[in-house]
């Protein structure tokens, strides 16, 4: 098969149209997300800290090296940092147990180790249940998003049900994300190189398991083989898309609301030029 060609312009050009063209469903989606995100922080904040770093506690005390000693010491935290029963135990600034020369800051001791407490008003097996089906939720989106970028791409205007309603391919995208994380750790413990250029060969799976419904290693051999003559333009492509996004973050963040949706659709255009190419050159 000889070398594939797209056109870097065209396909950030295209995002660009599709993102402005779909920003209503793009900003409901982005809203959804948001919303999902703060629930996820609110609770992993609500279930406490497991760790107390030195550092923290110099930056927030004066006699930060006793103070610590002090937490190891009566079994807040253990010589590791890590927090202990005791420490979550604790309801209210009058439980804490205090060396005389933090007594006049126990307020403010309390308010500093409150956010290390489990304070959630349900069971912690409860909580390790909703953490889990946060989860589960935020790959089934990330599948939904690849799967919307993709109708984008295709001016085929998504529904922001479609977020949601990819949950089938759950595992077979899990599988298959384990695949290329362990491809490219594998890569760049060979210096670095063979992980960039593994980066680029299998960056299409998650296309082939959404829009052909392919399992885990047939994803990845179907990238393998469409990135094929393509690499070189790929990794342009990328550090292109790379440039963008870094250009939304200088925009106060503000700008990847815009810049990562784009750079999402040039994507999907890009793989389904290479697939057009593909297949006409199979036929």
């Amino acid at each position: 098969m000889g070398g594939k060609v797209f056109s870097k312009r065209e396909a950030f050009s295209h995002g660009y149209k599709m993102t402005k063209k779909y920003v209503g469903v793009i900003l409901r989606i982005v809203i959804i997300s948001a919303v999902f995100q703060i629930i996820n922080i609110m609770l992993q904040q609500g279930a406490g800290f497991s760790f107390i770093s030195k550092e923290s506690v110099y930056r927030n005390f004066k006699d930060a090296g006793n103070f610590y000693r002090h937490l190891q010491e009566t079994g807040c935290i253990d010589k590791y940092g890590n927090v202990q029963e005791k420490l979550k135990n604790i309801k209210n600034a009058q439980d804490l147990t205090l060396p005389v020369n933090l007594e006049a800051d126990r307020d403010k001791v309390f308010r500093f180790l409150n956010k290390y407490r489990y304070r959630l008003p349900f069971s912690k097996g409860i909580f390790y249940l909703l953490t889990i089906g946060l989860w589960v939720v935020a790959i089934i989106m990330n599948i939904g998003w690849v799967k919307i970028t993709l109708l984008c791409s295709r001016d085929q205007k998504p529904n922001v049900s479609e977020l949601f309603s990819n949950g089938g391919l759950f595992f077979s995208f899990i599988l298959a994300s384990i695949c290329y994380t362990l491809a490219i750790i594998g890569g760049f413990i060979l210096l670095i190189i063979p992980g960039i250029i593994l980066i680029i060969m299998l960056s299409m799976y998650q296309y082939f398991i959404i829009d052909k419904n392919m399992g885990p290693l047939a994803s990845l051999k179907a990238s393998y083989a469409l990135t094929k003559g393509a690499r070189w333009q790929l990794s342009w492509f990328m550090v292109l898309a790379l440039l963008i996004n870094l250009g939304g973050v200088l925009c106060f963040l503000v700008g990847l609301l815009f810049t990562i949706p784009l750079t999402s659709i040039a994507t999907a255009y890009v793989y389904d030029q290479l697939r057009r190419q593909e297949e006409t050159a199979i036929a």
